[in-house]
């Protein structure tokens, strides 16, 4: 996270071509960088629970899960691992998480939120001198 935090910060501050336009950067920052931190403690919580779960049912489906994802893993049946994993408890296993999780590229939402608002920031060149 804290990469993508200096990515994006990056990103938006290279925009800056008057210190008028600092303040809703970095509400912009807060706006893109809000949502994804947020689910990412989620995930870690979930983790917190499923990865301390006491002995019983539900810790032996937990670790029969893992195993499955395990085996598809090392089989090398990419296919497979998409849709079985997808839900998984092991959250390092579920390709959908891992998507979301690793396919996050900070200068692309960037470019999205610039295109979106980046007009309303527009300084007149007055303005700059």
């Amino acid at each position: 996270m804290a990469i993508e935090d200096g990515a994006v910060l990056g990103n938006l501050l290279s925009r800056i071509s008057h210190i008028s336009q600092l303040k809703p950067l970095l509400k912009a920052y807060q706006d893109l960088r809000l949502p994804r931190t947020a689910e990412a403690q989620d995930s870690s919580r979930l983790n917190q629970h499923i990865f301390h779960l006491p002995d019983g049912p539900e810790q032996r489906a937990r670790d029969e899960n893992m195993r499955m994802a395990m085996a598809l893993e090392l089989s090398g049946d990419t296919e497979a691992l998409r849709c079985e994993s997808t839900g998984n408890q092991n959250q390092w296993a579920d390709k959908a998480k891992s998507d979301v999780l690793f396919g996050y590229d900070a200068d692309a939402e960037v470019d999205k939120w610039w295109t979106a608002h980046g007009k309303e920031l527009e300084v007149p060149v007055r303005a700059k001198l």
